[in-house]
Parts: C-alpha cells; sequence; structure tokens
C-alpha cells in the first residue's frame, strides 16, 4: 500500500505542474501591466490673456480669465521678491489621485529666493542673469514633475505647457519684462505609454523693444488663439474704447500715449483707469478681471485683486546654476 501512494504522488505533482505554469503565465503581466500603470496626473491650467504697459512711474498688469472651463483658473501674478512679478500660465498645478504634486505659483517665490541669494565673495562660479538662473531652476522643478507624466499630451506644434512672464524693476537697467516658454518632447515608450521630456525654456525680452520699435501695450494669451488685441481694438478706433477714452481726460491722454507707441510718457495710474475700463468693456461675463501697478518706488498696489485659490503646495529649493546675460542693453 505504501509502495502505491509513493507511485501517485509524483503523477498528481506532475499533473499540478502544467496547471501552476498557466496561471503564472496567466498572471504575471497582469502584475507587470499594475506595476507600468501610473497614477493618472491632474494639471490645472491657468488660461486667458495678460495685459502689461510699462508707463511713468510703475508698471500696470492687467489680465482676463480665459473661458471657463472645468479645472482651469485665471493667470497667476505672485510677486517673486525685490521689484518683480511672476505670472504663470498653462499647467501650474499638478496632483495625482488627489494628491498635490506641485503649484508653480507657490514653489516660484522660493525659487527667485534661492538664485537671487548673493554668492560667497570666492565663489569661483561666474555671475549669471537672474532671469536665466530663475528659468534655468524652474525647468528643473518642472522637470521633476513631468518625469511622472506618461499619457500623451494634446498640445499643437510649438505650444508650451508652460508659459512665465517676468516683470519688473532691474536695479541699474530700469522695467523689463521677459517671456519664457518651456516646451515638451514626447516619446512613445509601449502602448499609451509615454515617455514626457521638458525643454530648455525660450527667453523674448518683450520691454524693452528694440531700438526704434514702439512702446505700448505688451500682450500674452495662452492658449495662442486668434482674435484682436486691445492694441488693435484701441488702433481700430472701436467704438467701446472710444467712448471710455471721451469720458475723461486724463484716460484721453493715457490712450493717445498708447497709441502713438510712447506709453513711457503716461502716467501708471492713469493708465490703470484706462485699462480698467477696457477689460471690462470687453470682457465675456464669466471672465474675472486682474488689475495691478508695480510702482516704481513702492510695492505691488491691486485695483482688481485676484480670487485667493486654496491648497498650498510645498515649496522645494532648487539648485543653484549659472549661464551668461540675455539682457537686451537698455535705450537712452
Amino acid at each position: 500500500m505504501n509502495r502505491v501512494i509513493c507511485q501517485a504522488e509524483p503523477r498528481k505533482a506532475a499533473l499540478r505542474l502544467p496547471v501552476f505554469i498557466c496561471v503564472l503565465l496567466w498572471v504575471l503581466p497582469l502584475i507587470g501591466q499594475a506595476q507600468e500603470r501610473e497614477p493618472d496626473i491632474v494639471l490645472t491650467l491657468a488660461t486667458g490673456r495678460v495685459i502689461i504697459s510699462v508707463g511713468a512711474k510703475g508698471i500696470v498688469i492687467g489680465a482676463l480669465e480665459g473661458p471657463a472651463k472645468s479645472g482651469s483658473c485665471p493667470p497667476l501674478i505672485v510677486p517673486v521678491g525685490g521689484r518683480r512679478l511672476g505670472i504663470l500660465l498653462g499647467a501650474v498645478e499638478w496632483a495625482a489621485h488627489g494628491r498635490a504634486l506641485v503649484r508653480f505659483d507657490r514653489v516660484l517665490p522660493a525659487l527667485a529666493s534661492e538664485v537671487t541669494r548673493p554668492r560667497p565673495a570666492k565663489d569661483p562660479q561666474p555671475t549669471a542673469s537672474d532671469i536665466e538662473s530663475l528659468g534655468v531652476a524652474f525647468l528643473e522643478r518642472l522637470r521633476a514633475v513631468a518625469q511622472e507624466l506618461h499619457h500623451k499630451l494634446d498640445l499643437r506644434p510649438q505650444e508650451p505647457l508652460v508659459e512665465l512672464l517676468l516683470v519688473g524693476y532691474e536695479e541699474n537697467y530700469g522695467p523689463e519684462v521677459w517671456l519664457l516658454k518651456y516646451r515638451v518632447a514626447q516619446e512613445a515608450s509601449r502602448g499609451d505609454y509615454w515617455r514626457t521630456r521638458v525643454l530648455r525654456p525660450s527667453y523674448t525680452q518683450l520691454y524693452p523693444p528694440e531700438k526704434g520699435q514702439p512702446r505700448t501695450l505688451i500682450e500674452v494669451r495662452f492658449p495662442d488663439e486668434s482674435g484682436p488685441t486691445l492694441l488693435e481694438l484701441l488702433r481700430q478706433k472701436d467704438p467701446r474704447l472710444v467712448r471710455i477714452a471721451a469720458s475723461d481726460a486724463r484716460i484721453a491722454r493715457a490712450a493717445e500715449y498708447l497709441d502713438r507707441g510712447e506709453s513711457q510718457k503716461a502716467l501708471a495710474g492713469d493708465t490703470a483707469e484706462w485699462l480698467r475700463a477696457t477689460l471690462g468693456a470687453v470682457r465675456a461675463a464669466d471672465e474675472r478681471q486682474i488689475l495691478g501697478v508695480l510702482y516704481e518706488e513702492r510695492d505691488l498696489e491691486w485695483l482688481l485683486a485676484p480670487p485667493e485659490r486654496p491648497e498650498k503646495a510645498q515649496q522645494e529649493k532648487p539648485r543653484e546654476t549659472g549661464a551668461p546675460t540675455l539682457r537686451k542693453k537698455p535705450l537712452p
């Protein structure tokens, strides 16, 4: 009897082995797929248009929120130390399964503080433009979170993922406006799994303009959609803007300076009143309006403050970097 049992057990084991292998071959791909499946990334977009006018004794910054969409917000205007503001457009907040990954309106001030920190006298690293240093520091933080993005982005050719406007006064230089655009490259890995890489930003100095170019309204939109700009409406004598100019002599004078390309001659307060009325006239009913003035001799003052946003993301320190300057020589 013992001999029969001893002979039967190997046969049972032999029958179980193919079944076990089949189950294993069926389960392993599912385990692999579960491991490859990344958390879905939810992006909050800051959309709309930003209008800037560099005037006498101050810089006027206005913004209109884009068409209301689920999860979108107006352009984010953030003080970044000294006499400078950062304005964020595009993918400004990243989250996964309700967990905040980053909010760039909270991160940006810390990055600016780090790159403008005084260097030790013995530091051999060459002095870099703070605009470029901040641009690279922002790039590194954006790359860190973008590597978790594995679905295909619906972006048009050359459309940036994030835009950063830097507006303010530089010591011994004067007022300046820069536009940094962060584009991405995506590569299909397998199935619907994509690898995302953020490219180095492009730097465009919007103010001061090149010699001989007009100094007037600067307008940036995200997404970059068609339609007349405020400056085009002004020069086309749009009836709404004509009525606004006719309502007050100071506003009319500011509008005239903008039309002639001499914004630097218009008092910032007068331009702000013109822009407030103009944005109110052209905005859609569901577009929120933001307006402030960064004065040459004092801090930013809100005429129409931006809405408060909940949930602060953790701020992180960037790595120090350096690069040669891109600034154009200011015009006399």
